[in-house]
């Protein structure tokens, strides 16, 4: 099997890495098969951070060559996986089939060309669209500002806070007013009531 991984290259404090295509069983830093391209995590500067030959990649991934984790990451970085991925997916159609018991059974099977071949379901064109719509999204994501905290100051969170028990205290003040004024009235409301159950009474006394 074939692999697609780094081998580092550079000084012990800058480090650069090959992208290379190497046989599983040969040691790390052992003869490979073809170098993909380069990544260096210290670039500054005009240095390049990473260059990858997008057909070589692709090549190699068709023929069913494995990348490890951090080649694949950098792979999905620059659009290479989402171009690999739509390039080997192939068209399929519905087909129903009765099954033994005789219930129908689906199955999806490739659509084949006049030569037997597989048809894939994205053309060139469409996969070269779906990229240049990916490497827009990412230039915006690039481009975009972020959004700046705002700082305060000591003193600014202190008036915060205070405003907002000031705030606290005066909506529980509120709130207790107009508790007392219900209470207020619904005693108001008895002793009135009471008055004018007393008031036939006192009439009748009054008589005798």
């Amino acid at each position: 099997m074939v692999k697609l991984r780094m081998t580092r290259l550079g000084k012990k404090k800058a480090p650069f890495y090959r992208i290379i295509a190497i046989d599983s069983k040969k040691r790390r830093d052992g003869d490979y098969i073809e170098k993909i391209g380069l990544y260096n995590p210290v670039a500054s500067g005009k240095a390049e951070r990473l260059k990858i030959e997008t057909e070589k990649a692709l090549k190699w991934l068709l023929e069913g060559a494995q990348p490890s984790p951090t080649v694949r990451n950098l792979f999905s970085e620059v659009g290479i996986m989402l171009r690999y991925d739509m390039m080997r997916r192939i068209k399929k159609q519905k087909v129903e089939k009765k099954g033994a018991d005789g219930k129908p059974v689906i199955k999806y099977i490739a659509v084949l060309d006049e030569n037997g071949e597989p048809i894939r379901k994205y053309t060139d064109e469409q996969i070269e669209e779906a990229h240049r719509n990916w490497l827009l999204i990412q230039e915006k994501k690039k481009n975009k500002k972020p959004v700046e905290k705002k700082i305060l100051s000591k003193k600014a969170k202190a008036k915060i806070e205070a405003d907002k028990k000031a705030a606290a205290t005066a909506a529980e003040a509120t709130k207790k007013a107009a508790e007392d004024a219900k209470k207020a009235e619904e005693e108001a409301k008895k002793a009135a009531e009471a008055a004018v159950a007393e008031a036939p009474a006192a009439e009748e006394n009054k008589a005798e």
